[in-house]
């Protein structure tokens, strides 16, 4: 069983809550929970984005980044040819 506790919310926003949850078919409890998480995930990508645009506005990291992505990509490319001539030979 899942521990719970109770909050207090406005009259409004638990109807609205209770609306959504129904328009759902979940209970008001797992739509609590499917709504942390998407606030959850949109702000690891708020965050990864602006650490992103912040790289890509300074030269030296843009160009430090491309470089590196580049030996990344040759990387899982030989890793790849390795493997396939592994199962083939």
């Amino acid at each position: 069983m899942v521990d719970t506790t109770t909050i207090r919310v406005a009259r409004r926003t638990q109807q609205r809550l209770a609306q959504l949850a129904a328009e759902n078919r979940v209970s008001i409890g797992d739509l609590l929970d499917q709504l942390v998480e998407r606030e959850r995930r949109a702000s690891i990508l708020a965050d990864y984005n602006a650490g992103m645009a912040a790289l890509l506005q300074d030269p030296s990291e843009r160009a430090a980044w491309s470089d590196e992505i580049a030996w990344s990509e040759t990387s899982a490319a030989e890793l790849a040819d390795r493997d396939a001539e592994s199962t083939q030979g």
